[in-house]
């Protein structure tokens, strides 16, 4: 893709994988959050099956010292997901994170995407500098990330608590038109951000009522970060049932955190998220084209969670995400 002094930055290639997976043991010693990337077999399998793009920092001699990934979504479009941000502790300091995002960009936009999403952490700055005056900040997930991921050679102020992630959309093309349905109470806090983001929406007139189908949803529980994860295919009156039983099924399980997502194309969303604040959810987050158009993601805690854990945020945009954030999920009750 580049090159530049004594570094080049190009694709990691399956054969390539335990590189890959030095640069995390580097970066994060055994503490990774996902256990599958210290395996060099589901690694390389996973490179050579094209559905992780690893835009890689090598030196003259072969060693990889910075990374960055494209992770396509099983279910396809136009937006995957951005993250593995790694830089060698002996690297850091160079720009390389900056020169590897500069790939990551080109590599997208060779797929045909329009953006990816981006999840820069809150524990250090570092990550949120590299998208920062480009992306735009649309959420932060609250206690996503468990206490126990190190990262190497960096101070954080919060060990052993869990941390938080910001959502970011970074755009490398024209995202199509879309009619919305926005949840009145948010409609504010939306349309800014699609402003922001230069997307073209059409709000439409919501349903006063869900319907008496029956609700689809697609759940996947992360037995490492302790999170549920549901994607609301259609709302309707037993939403509220159905959801409750999946954060049942994830509790007895050790769950901490559920994410929802509702797709802002269907017109029963703005009642489906007043169903879900008063099982105790809150605003985490807005993700365009993720999955068949735009997703409203809310989120749950238990009450065991500190979701007031420190954060470093780097710029007033994140600053402004957060406190909406936070502000919600103080009145989540009303």
């Amino acid at each position: 893709m580049s090159s530049d002094d004594d570094i080049t930055v190009r694709l990691v290639t399956p054969q390539e994988a335990s590189l890959l997976i030095g640069l995390i043991w580097s970066c994060y010693g055994e503490t990774y959050i996902d256990p599958s990337f210290y395996d060099e077999t589901a690694v390389s399998e996973l490179l050579a099956s094209r559905r992780l793009h690893s835009i890689g920092a090598f030196t003259d001699a072969g060693q990889l010292v910075g990374h960055m990934g494209i992770t396509l979504r099983p279910h396809g479009g136009i937006t995957a997901d951005a993250g593995m941000t790694l830089v060698d502790p002996r690297f850091r300091g160079r720009g390389i994170a900056r020169r590897v995002a500069v790939g990551l960009a080109e590599q997208s936009m060779a797929l045909g995407l329009v953006g990816v999403h981006d999840y820069p952490v809150t524990v250090h700055a570092a990550t949120q500098r590299i998208g920062a005056g480009f992306g735009v900040d649309t959420g932060l997930m609250l206690a996503n990330m468990p206490g126990d991921v190190v990262f190497q050679e960096m101070e954080t102020p919060t060990p052993d608590s869990r941390t938080s992630s910001l959502i970011r959309w970074l755009p490398f093309g024209l995202a199509p038109e879309r009619s919305v349905y926005l949840p009145e109470r948010y409609r504010e806090q939306i349309q800014a951000l699609y402003a922001e983001a230069h997307l073209t929406r059409t709000v439409l007139p919501s349903d006063d009522h869900l319907g008496e189908r029956q609700s689809q949803l697609e759940s996947a529980y992360d037995e490492r970060r302790q999170i549920l994860r549901v994607a609301v295919m259609r709302g309707s009156s037993d939403l509220a049932a159905k959801v409750e039983a999946e954060i049942g099924g994830a509790v007895k399980r050790g769950g901490l955190v559920a994410q929802v997502d509702l797709p802002l194309a269907d017109p029963a969303t703005p009642v489906g998220t007043e169903t879900l604040r008063a099982q105790g959810f809150s605003f985490a987050g807005l993700l365009p084209e993720y999955r068949d158009g735009d997703v409203l993601r809310m989120q749950w805690l238990a009450d065991s969670v500190d979701d007031a854990a420190f954060s470093i945020l780097s710029t007033d945009s994140t600053r402004a995400i957060e406190e909406f954030v936070l502000k919600d999920r103080g009145s989540k009750s009303g």
